[in-house]
């Protein structure tokens, strides 16, 4: 019994230091673009976003990493590199409105992003402290904001940073404007608000941020009127719920608990079979009016609608998760199946997510300016699926490409330096094999992105690939996440 117990107990300790060392292994660094900031494309024809043309093969003289020329001009010097487009279409780097990102997001989720040619990300979950062991804090985003821009990093851009969320129920008004206060000293672009928040917090919340200029972001609060929200000042809604839910005969029902208890295939048929067009309408009519966002993120309704599809619980992508990612991904995929049991269930929430996105081209065809974002793990490649659903919404490949570009930049005050291949203008670009004003799905077909004007080309694309799949298969990072989330002071929350 000894002899089993001192064997046990070295198992136990040779497994906590191997834990140990793997928490304290140095984290990888990602493969690097061309560290030249200045350079010519030749032969490039560049997509004009906004009035949805191409150009003629043409030259894009980059210096220090932003647009010096466009057209023919005097011979450049022969040191400074060119990159020829070979006829290939040149268009400003994607943006992702709607993302998360955490510690180790340097070697499992940054790297991917630009692989898909995001160049630039908001981030809408901060720490809820000045510093966490899992989530990214506001520090950590400027600092890898620089490094990117400086080619030191694989990462986009981080254009706006959102507070951690306000979500509990019992918060007083003034505990939220105490915290509001807190967000806003620390830096924070913006207050996210979530599901629980009360009416008279939220209505205090947004008081507070509007004296300091600050946007309110996030979900619509159950409690909270869709068209009180707007008249308060929210800047954004996320996800497709928000006009399923408002534009439902049975919305203030539903806000008021009345339908608490009803089963959830119930309810999610409940929800599309009392559309009430008027509603929408004049919702609509608000939002356009008062320049109000909506980011859908059909990607995480599509997570519901094919739960039970073998060929997306299969994806093969899902090899660039990690394991912890991975697990939590399908199990949430188990969960929403659990919920929503048999043929009914899946009929409901198929149904759902298609009168979402119906609802989705109803709303930018009143004039609701309509954003890109995912809300995955997987937010690289489920950036072009997300573009792929609103083409399947009803926007055209050209309003796909606005919403993920200039009008992106737009929403983020940055127009007058992103948004466009023009002269004076960052060189955030992506250059594709194939036009995507005739086909969407063109966007897929990367042949090289640059930031900053530092060059991404295929092979540096590839290698960031196959960096954040190994990365994804390292047990150091299995052991760093394990630790971050039993450390962070959210983890509950998660």
């Amino acid at each position: 019994m000894r002899r089993f117990l001192k064997y046990l107990l070295g198992m136990v300790a040779g497994l906590a230091a191997m834990f140990a060392l793997g928490v304290l292994w140095p984290s990888a660094k990602s493969p690097l673009p061309d560290a030249a900031d200045t350079r010519l494309i030749r032969n490039a024809r560049i997509i004009d976003v906004e009035l949805a043309t191409v150009g003629e093969p043409t030259e894009v003289l980059i210096e220090g990493g932003v647009i010096a020329r466009i057209g023919d001009g005097p011979r450049t010097g022969p040191h400074i590199p060119i990159l020829d487009a070979g006829g290939r279409y040149l268009l400003p780097g994607f943006w992702d409105m709607h993302t998360h990102a955490f510690q180790l997001s340097p070697q499992l989720h940054l790297p991917l992003a630009i692989a898909n040619g995001v160049t630039g990300t908001r981030d809408l979950m901060d720490c809820p402290g000045s510093n966490d062991t899992l989530i990214a804090c506001v520090d950590d985003k400027r600092r890898w904001t620089r490094a990117a821009a400086e080619g030191r990093m694989a990462s986009p851009r981080f254009v706006e940073v959102a507070s951690f969320y306000f979500e509990r129920a019992d918060m007083t008004p003034d505990q939220a404007a105490a915290l509001a206060a807190t967000y806003h000293a620390r830096g924070l672009d913006a207050l996210k608000v979530y599901n629980r928040l009360s009416p008279a917090s939220y209505e205090r919340l947004t008081d507070e941020a509007r004296q300091w200029g600050m946007p309110v972001v996030g979900h619509l609060p159950k409690a909270v009127n869709l068209e009180d929200a707007v008249a308060a000042g929210q800047r954004s809604f996320e996800h497709a719920h928000l006009f399923v839910r408002h534009c439902s005969r049975d919305a203030a029902a539903w806000r008021g608990g009345a339908l608490d208890a009803e089963a959830p295939v119930a309810l999610a048929e409940r929800m599309v079979a009392g559309h009430d067009a008027a509603a929408c309408g004049h919702a609509f009519a608000r939002m356009r009016e008062a320049g109000s966002w909506f980011v859908p993120t059909h990607v995480t309704r599509e997570e519901d609608a094919r739960a039970r599809d073998p060929a997306f619980t299969g994806d093969p992508r899902l090899a660039y998760l990690d394991p912890l990612s991975r697990w939590a991904y399908r199990d949430d995929l188990k969960s929403t199946a659990a919920r929503y049991p048999d043929a009914r269930g899946e009929a409901a929430l198929r149904a759902y997510f298609e009168h979402g996105l119906a609802l989705t081209g109803a709303a930018y065809r009143a004039g609701v300016p309509v954003l890109v974002g995912t809300d995955t793990a997987l937010g690289g490649f489920r950036y072009h699926d997300e573009m792929a659903l609103l083409a399947r919404a009803g926007l055209s490949p050209a309003e796909v490409l606005r919403a993920a570009t200039l009008d992106a930049v737009r929403y983020a005050g940055q127009a007058h330096r992103h948004g466009r291949v023009a002269v004076g203008h960052a060189a955030d670009l992506v250059l594709l094999e194939a036009n995507p004003l005739e086909d969407i799905a063109n966007t897929r077909r990367l042949h090289a992105v640059l930031l900053a004007g530092r060059l991404y080309d295929r092979p540096r694309l590839d290698a960031l690939l196959d960096f954040t799949r190994a990365q994804a298969r390292s047990p150091a990072n299995a052991a760093k996440l394990v630790w971050g989330f039993l450390a962070s002071s959210v983890s509950g929350e998660l």
